[in-house]
């Protein structure tokens, strides 16, 4: 008898393991990087997010060159602008994981401009609406 209740345990710690496993990803939301294999790029709004299910909690990653670009977190106004309003979170590692945050409303959006030279001009920008 012995040995099928250490069999059951194992069987049951198992299971446990890979429940936390599967709760742990859906947890955590998924990655998606800004501009696709281009990256953090000129012209980036023409085609990202591109009907892709973005939901809160999950990952933006932004990749590109830190001499030459930088990421922005803006409001609305100043996405449609293309201006940079004083205080706003400024990325410049070139390998940005921005985390989409959960709000209190159905829809809710996140701004993300390049505040160097006319970038957001020629598109360098982005607008992410969470399901």
């Amino acid at each position: 008898m012995a040995r099928g209740s250490s069999s059951n345990i194992r069987t049951t710690v198992l299971v446990l393991l890979i429940g936390l496993i599967c709760l742990t990803a859906v947890v955590r939301g998924a990655e998606w990087v800004v501009g696709d294999d281009k990256g953090w790029s000129l012209r980036v709004n023409d085609t990202f997010p591109g009907g892709r299910p973005i939901h809160a909690g999950d990952t933006l990653v932004f990749k590109y060159n830190p001499n030459f670009h930088d990421v922005v977190k803006v409001d609305e106004g100043s996405y449609n602008s293309c201006r940079v309003p004083n205080g706003a979170p400024r990325y410049k590692s070139g390998n940005d994981h921005i985390r989409i945050p959960h709000c209190k409303t159905d829809a809710c959006k996140s701004f993300f401009i390049c505040s160097v030279a006319a970038h957001c001009n020629d598109g360098m920008k982005v607008a992410i609406a969470t399901e």
